[in-house]
């Protein structure tokens, strides 16, 4: 995903920012497993993957798709965008992060993910 930064600066979608997204996430998750005292062998049969695919998540490894983080919210009685990292001040979502978002999950996550991040032109 490219971020726009609002001087025209543009973050690209190199991996060890990818990466950082997802260890972020990752680490988030595991935090809130741990304060449920919850295994990952449960959290795992919950999401319908392994307890090592619930590891190689927590550790940034492995992307966790949408689903998989609703579920999530609902076991930890959380909001899903308690898993998210903080957007950076003057960062946002760009008019092609929001139509790729319409594509794979449609107007509605496209709206939804404008008004969590922000959207940039």
């Amino acid at each position: 995903m490219t971020m726009k930064k609002s001087t025209g600066t543009l973050l690209t979608d190199d991996a060890s920012t990818e990466r950082e997204i997802r260890q972020a996430i990752g680490a988030r998750i595991a935090e809130l497993r741990r304060k449920r005292k919850l295994s990952a062998r449960l959290v795992g049969e919950k999401l319908g993957i392994s307890r090592e695919a619930v590891t190689h998540i927590e550790n940034g490894r492995n992307n966790i798709t949408a689903l998989s983080l609703w579920k999530l919210a609902t076991l930890f009685h959380c909001n899903i965008q308690d898993f998210f990292p903080d957007v950076p001040d003057g960062f946002g979502l760009t008019k092609v992060d929001t139509d790729k978002i319409a594509q794979e999950g449609g107007q509605k996550a496209a709206n939804w993910a404008k008004s969590l991040f922000g959207g940039k032109s």
